[in-house]
């Protein structure tokens, strides 16, 4: 009989931020001036399932995971009862964030398309998902 056994480099607990996150800001067309909305319902669309990411009353920004098995990931944006499809396109690669910790994705904004029915303009600022909490997307309504 052959028993393994795995071996950890190191035996305390993880401390770090481990979750990348695409950081997107509401600014109000024509102004450019953050601004808040009256609701804000923002899901994750996988061909197998729906992920419910934020359900709010009152804000000003959103935080959301990309698909760390894909490279697009499909939201369904419901802002002030009004919905739209954003699809963001992007490239993954495998980030050590610490011994403790392990791995995660970060990822870098190739692209986005989104339909326009309460959306003017969604535009990438900063192509860079990764654990530094910059704000990545401006989304003008």
């Amino acid at each position: 009989m052959l028993i393994l056994e795995l071996i950890s480099c190191s035996r305390q607990a993880c401390y770090d931020n481990t979750n990348a996150l695409m950081n997107t800001s509401l600014l109000a067309s024509g102004t450019g001036h953050d601004t808040s909305s009256v609701s804000l319902i923002v899901k994750g669309i996988t061909p197998t399932d729906t992920v419910d990411f934020v359900d709010t009353k009152s804000d000003s920004h959103f935080s959301v995971p990309l698909d760390p098995g894909n490279d697009v990931t499909t939201f369904y944006i419901v802002l002030n009862g009004v919905t739209d499809t954003a699809v963001i396109t992007y490239d993954r690669e495998p980030h050590l964030v610490s011994a403790e910790c392990g791995y995660t994705f970060v990822s870098e904004l190739t692209g986005l398309t989104t339909t326009h029915n309460i959306i003017d303009t969604l535009m990438i600022i900063d192509n860079s998902v990764n654990l530094n909490g910059k704000r990545n997307l401006h989304l003008f309504f």
